[in-house]
């Protein structure tokens, strides 16, 4: 493939990303970020940990996977462990999310 093909491609998906952005309503409501800082517990995961916060992101849909890998983005130390999951109780995660705020 060359690069111009490629390059056509990339951009169709840009303008397809673009479309159903705006047609789902996606960017009609205003949203406000939220940092948060959770304390792991025993038995958690990030996984479980996703789980509980992605239920308060009410200011656009995110899913699960993305959700989980923005936690490793803001918490880069846990990319230096044997494995980037491992995390134990008393770790302190810093986690982001977005929530409706009310047009007045």
């Amino acid at each position: 493939m060359n690069l111009k093909t490629i390059s056509k491609k990339i951009l169709l998906g840009v303008a397809l990303t673009a479309f159903v952005t705006f047609s789902t309503g996606a960017c009609s409501s205003r949203q406000q970020l939220v940092e948060d800082t959770y304390t792991v517990q025993k038995g958690d995961s990030l996984w479980s940990i996703s789980e509980e916060f992605i239920q308060k992101n009410t200011g656009g849909r995110r899913y699960i996977l993305e959700f989980k890998s923005g936690i490793k983005e803001l918490n880069p130390w846990l990319l230096e462990r044997p494995s980037e999951c491992e995390i134990y109780p008393g770790d302190e995660l810093r986690i982001n999310y977005w929530v409706k705020v009310d047009e007045e």
